[in-house]
């Protein structure tokens, strides 16, 4: 190994350690954070680095098996990514089959499925025309595309996070059992909203191996096409499963994730009742649910998941994704201004130039 070579070796060495040894900080400090994510990349980034610098070291055997590792999953990637938008078409179409014609969420995956099935050819035919205009629209659909899919690799690589640090490994003994309501079908708990009920369940039964009484709090308000609160037939739920009513906190009047958090951290305050406690929900929602509690500082709450449907998976996740992304919306409608202001500049420059 070269001297340059070697110097690069030690530097993405040093660079991965002490990124790692930020992560482990940070992420127990609180792994909900977002920057949790980041600093995952990083590490990333710089162990992909220092392997390789590193293969010289293993001779041309060595460089050989992993350059053919490194082309497989370089292939992979690619090859996922160019299955992507046919995939999302055809969940899509799974969801609208499986929960009627208004899913919203079917909708949404289709609809995503097919904008990114016709972006190639809307971003080619921009790069091909010269005016002014048609440049500025590929520079800015470049610029923001590019924005969106860093942002969906930090959500993907914070979905790590949360499996390494977050969750049931924060808080292995809930004191509260926070549930996190969704629309009932005719005032019944459906299959969605069952399974988190079911998760709480399956938490609480743990525990009381080892003697422990979690309190359960079910949080849900009342849709206006809804004939009674979410919260009531969760609370219903769980009592036909044999959870004495005296263990349950009805909270019957929010009305989005935040609410629920809210307002069901309130009413535990105002019945003096502390201690660590899980919030369940589905598995998709965990990240913006996690990311949301570190908003709001509740130090005290952290998130566990239920098992969610295969064809529901990834309609659910992208609305979280959106979601999440409205979380951040002064910086995402900066981004999306600066981004506006540099295509349309470089556009004119380029214009000019020519």
């Amino acid at each position: 190994m070269s001297d340059g070579l070697w110097v690069l070796f030690v530097t993405a060495a040093v660079f991965t350690v002490a990124s790692l040894i930020a992560l482990w900080v940070t992420a127990r400090r609180d792994p909900r954070r977002l920057r949790c994510a980041v600093l995952l990349l990083i590490a990333a980034f710089w162990l992909l680095v220092t392997l390789v610098t590193a293969s010289p070291m293993f001779g041309e055997r060595g460089q050989t098996i992993f350059l053919v590792i490194a082309g497989v999953l370089l292939v992979a990637w690619l090859a996922a990514m160019g299955m992507l938008p046919l995939l999302l078409v055809i969940d899509g179409l799974i969801v609208l089959r499986r929960e009627g014609i208004r899913s919203r969420t079917g909708l949404l995956v289709l609809a995503a499925g097919i904008a990114l099935l016709l972006l190639p050819g809307v971003t080619a035919s921009l790069a091909r025309n010269d005016r002014w205009w048609s440049m500025a629209l590929f520079t800015l659909v470049t610029f923001i595309g590019t924005y969106l899919g860093t942002f969906l690799v930090v959500m993907l690589a914070q979905f790590v996070v949360r499996a390494l640090f977050g969750g049931r490994r924060r808080v292995p003994d809930p004191d509260v059992l926070i549930v996190l309501g969704s629309g009932p079908i005719n005032g019944k708990v459906p299959p969605l909203l069952a399974s988190r009920l079911d998760r709480a369940l399956q938490v609480s039964a743990e525990e009381a191996l080892q003697g422990r009484r979690p309190m359960f709090v079910v949080s849900g308000g009342r849709g206006s096409d809804e004939p009674r609160a979410e919260a009531e037939a969760m609370a219903e739920y769980l009592t036909s499963r044999g959870v004495p009513d005296e263990r349950i906190i009805v909270e019957d009047r929010s009305r989005s994730t935040r609410e629920n958090l809210v307002n069901s951290t309130r009413l535990l305050r105002e019945r003096g009742i502390g201690g660590p406690m899980l919030a369940v929900t589905s598995s998709y929602h965990t990240t913006r649910t996690d990311v949301l509690a570190a908003d709001l500082r509740l130090d005290d709450v952290f998130v566990t998941g239920a098992h969610t449907a295969w064809y529901y998976a990834p309609g659910a996740y992208l609305r979280e994704y959106i979601g999440v992304l409205t979380y951040r919306l002064p910086l995402n409608i900066g981004v999306g201004i600066f981004c506006v202001v540099a295509a349309v500049a470089m556009a004119w420059a380029t214009s000019r130039v020519g």
